[in-house]
């Protein structure tokens, strides 16, 4: 009698552990140049993504604000946004979270004009601080770091040093944030310095494999030794969903890193894989699986925007959207599964 007594309080705490978990879904999606007054179509198509997706948390890239993001969230609705929200800034970031997990509170990083060149246009990186149901908080960073426009070897400094800087932010709150989810269009993908850098921690890291994962865990790592991408698949659509793999995307990318080239004329293989999500060590044993790309037909059929920039003397930029499109975007969204136990104990 006191073995099944034990057997069922075993299962009884068992129970009770299992119902204190909570599932959270984390999606990044950058949504290419997504505008106020967008398309009927596209709304419809980028909708049709996040029904099937289903995210609980969802960092965003390129929207004009708020008001442009309200298309896909509006206000008083399931969803809580957090955004800047600056009328200089076509390309902002965004963060939205769903009911019944809470948008805590939400901050811009690296806000001094100093650090403008390894985040240009006020791209800064969003802090948010996300609750689960169960009362677990997890901080949650989204990035846009600087695209290779002018030249990949010209700008690869400014996202090694964007890299660096939020590995020493992340590194610096060590003692007091265990866990912490970072996402985001990197512009580089797993194996560039960039990417290296955070991971690691070390400045000095230099590109390819094998590099220690000390700061960030790179749950893309795997899918890019497979020639997986998120963006560019467009060129290759026959209108039908698809696997996101096209071969030799990887080692394209590897053979002209350090170069100067051409794009595309110089690269075998346009597609790349720069959309990523990483987490911290100890969260890491919070993800059942490994980060998934979404590639159904309604991320990639219809048309892409078209705009035209043109640089200020104040440093903004004027943009003019030559046609708004009906693509959802160039860019697939990435997502990845957690299962979160109840809230640590605070760190001594």
């Amino acid at each position: 009698m006191k073995h099944l007594t034990f057997a069922l309080a075993s299962l009884s705490l068992a129970g009770s552990a299992l119902a204190q978990t909570t599932a959270m879904r984390v999606a990044s999606y950058n949504l290419e140049w997504f505008g106020e007054g967008a398309t009927a179509e596209r709304i419809a198509n980028i909708n049709s993504v996040l029904s099937n997706l289903k995210p609980n948390v969802i960092g965003l890239m390129e929207v004009q604000s708020k008001a442009a993001v309200a298309q896909l969230f509006p206000a008083g609705g399931d969803w809580q946004v957090g955004i800047q929200d600056d009328p200089t800034e076509p390309q902002e970031l965004a963060i939205a979270v769903r009911k019944p997990f809470k948008l805590v509170e939400w901050e811009l990083v690296f806000t001094r004009p100093l650090f403008n060149p390894m985040f240009p246009n006020r791209r800064d990186v969003i802090r948010a601080i996300v609750e689960a149901p169960n009362g677990r908080q997890v901080p949650v960073y989204v990035l846009h770091l600087k695209s290779r426009s002018g030249g990949r070897m010209q700008t690869d400094l400014q996202r090694e040093a964007a890299a660096g800087m939020l590995a020493s932010f992340l590194y610096g709150l060590s003692g007091t944030e265990k866990d912490y989810i970072v996402m985001g269009d990197f512009n580089d993908s797993p194996d560039d310095r960039s990417v290296n850098i955070l991971e690691s921690g070390d400045l000095m890291c230099p590109a390819g494999a094998g590099t220690p994962q000390k700061v960030c865990i790179n749950l893309a790592q795997d899918l890019y030794a497979k020639d997986y991408v998120t963006h560019g698949l467009e060129r290759v659509f026959k209108g039908e969903d698809m696997t996101p793999i096209v071969t030799g995307a990887s080692a394209s990318n590897d053979n002209v890193r350090g170069k100067d080239y051409k794009f595309p004329d110089d690269v075998p293989v346009t597609q790349i894989l720069f959309d990523q999500i990483l987490v911290s060590p100890k969260l890491a044993k919070e993800v059942p699986g490994k980060m998934q790309i979404y590639a159904k037909a309604d991320s990639i059929r219809g048309k892409g925007p078209r705009v035209k920039v043109t640089d200020q003397p104040d440093g903004t930029r004027l943009v003019e959207w030559l046609e708004k499109g009906t693509q959802a975007s160039d860019h697939q969204p990435v997502y990845a599964d957690f299962a979160l136990g109840v809230p640590r104990p605070p760190t001594k």
